[in-house]
């Protein structure tokens, strides 16, 4: 039993750059708390405390790392099965690492298993030299990405997250996760326990001990530092329904574990995904001022979903506005109104009414076309 115990903690020492550790009453006082939990296929923020309040990224940049890679991959530029060259850069990290010679080469599927399950600086550095071709390049896409995205308390100085200078908070840690949860094929990866990459040079173990039994797990990543403490990012589907937990700062490390599981079930109890159905929506034609046509025939967009209470389903009532002054010319794709999805009154969420064919604007030409076409028809 003595020899499986140092055998796990020399894997921590190595492959996470750290033991399992408890902080120190003067360390958990240095360091805020926070936490949030957000549901993920609609990014709405349902719970938070000090979620905004500003952290040390540390391995929750790798989340943007992933994001960027699935990405390119989506775009074609590079796929699981591509084969990358370890750089002399990538061989020159510090910390975390499945210790990459420079020359070496491995495929982008091991490098994600190196940074999802191992949390590995080295293998971030070639998943940015591969996307972005250098380090700068790749962390400037990742504060263009970052601000898409609203995550406007975030700021990253490299692929990693480990150097000074990268900030971030639990609200923009959930944000990311929402958006990176949408890529199924990153599911395995983050559940998987234990595994080896480099033909069984590197023997890699999950700190998420969310993997091994909460109900619906998906992911993301669990890790610690003096300046952020224990921290938890967690994702879990339930019943159409995304749970991300994100927790920073937490003295205890089996805690973080404990609290996600109790505020990830209280999401799933309390809350249901309202998706409307299209046939229940009626548009009428559009009245277009000054145009060739008295109005314009529309339809809605994509109908969405939205995040409501259980204790609120009866209450969600439904209008639909048209905007008074539409004027010609109107374009396929135009908004000419929206639906409105009201909670209690309060107005929850709204699907765009869009224009489905062109009008022209009324010229002498066609006014003249217009007014002869009429006197045949009389």
């Amino acid at each position: 039993m003595r020899k499986f115990f140092a055998t796990i903690t020399v894997i921590s020492l190595f492959i996470f750059g750290t033991v399992p550790a408890f902080a120190t009453s003067s360390e958990a006082e240095s360091v805020p708390y926070s936490y949030v939990l957000m549901e993920g296929k609609t990014g709405t923020l349902l719970y938070s405390d000090n979620g905004n309040a500003e952290f040390p990224a540390f391995h929750s940049a790798k989340l943007m790392t992933l994001l960027l890679l699935m990405e390119a991959i989506g775009e074609g530029r590079l796929s699981f099965d591509t084969v990358v060259k370890a750089s002399a850069n990538a061989n020159s990290q510090q910390g975390a690492q499945i210790w990459l010679n420079t020359g070496e080469e491995i495929t982008i599927d091991e490098l994600v298993k190196a940074i999802t399950i191992g949390n590995a600086n080295d293998a971030a550095v070639a998943i940015a030299e591969a996307v972005s071709g250098n380090t700068d390049d790749f962390t400037a896409l990742m504060n263009q990405r970052a601000k898409e995205l609203g995550m406007l308390s975030t700021t990253y100085v490299g692929p990693t997250g480990t150097l000074d200078g990268n900030v971030t908070t639990a609200c923009d840690i959930a944000t990311l996760a929402s958006e990176l949860s949408h890529y199924d094929e990153l599911i395995p990866y983050f559940t998987t326990w234990m595994t080896t990459v480099r033909d069984g040079k590197t023997e890699l173990v999950s700190t998420n001990r969310m993997i091994l039994s909460y109900n619906g797990i998906t992911g993301m990543k669990a890790y610690y530092s003096e300046d952020c403490q224990n921290c938890l990012i967690a994702s879990a589907e339930r019943n159409g329904l995304t749970m991300i937990c994100v927790i920073l700062g937490e003295p205890d490390e089996y805690q973080r574990f404990t609290t996600a599981r109790e505020k990830m079930n209280i999401g799933f109890a309390a809350y249901t995904l309202y998706t409307p159905k299209r046939t229940d929506i009626y548009v009428e034609p559009v009245s277009v001022s000054g145009g060739v046509s008295l109005t314009v025939n529309a339809d809605i967009g994509e109908t969405g979903s939205f995040v409501v209470r259980n204790s609120e389903l009866e209450s969600v009532e439904m209008k639909i506005e048209y905007f008074e002054e539409v004027t010609a010319p109107v374009e396929i794709g135009d908004q000419v109104g929206r639906v409105v999805f009201l909670v209690d009154d309060e107005e929850r969420y709204t699907i765009p009414i869009i224009a489905i064919e062109n009008v022209d604007k009324m010229n002498l030409r066609s006014a003249t076309f217009k007014l002869l076409r009429s006197m045949l028809a009389g």
